[in-house]
């Protein structure tokens, strides 16, 4: 996420700092210097108005950081729909 996040920021000719000032300090550089480095983790609202500042619908930015993961990154977790189903029956899973 933080190397998608840094890549939109680049893509606007941004700097931390001009960052922070075109965002009326909304933006501390620190702050989305950790979320960049990873060394801070961001929150689903903070990573959309990011996004949004960045000009960049959330969405493809998301994509992005799910692009740069890689598949190997992503295990497929693959749900038991019919098993479920009867554990819910059985009495096993609240419905």
């Amino acid at each position: 996420v933080g190397r998608a996040l840094r890549e939109a920021r680049e893509e606007r000719g941004l700097t931390l700092r001009q960052a922070a000032e075109q965002s009326g300090g909304r933006f501390k550089p620190s702050v989305v210097g950790g979320y960049e480095r990873a060394e801070r983790s961001v929150s689903l609202l903070r990573f959309c108005e990011l996004a949004d500042f960045y000009g960049v619908p959330p969405e493809r930015l998301l994509a992005r950081a799910l692009e740069i993961l890689g598949p190997e990154a992503r295990p497929e977790r693959v749900l038991d729909l019919a098993r479920l189903e009867r554990q819910q029956v059985e009495g096993d899973l609240p419905r």
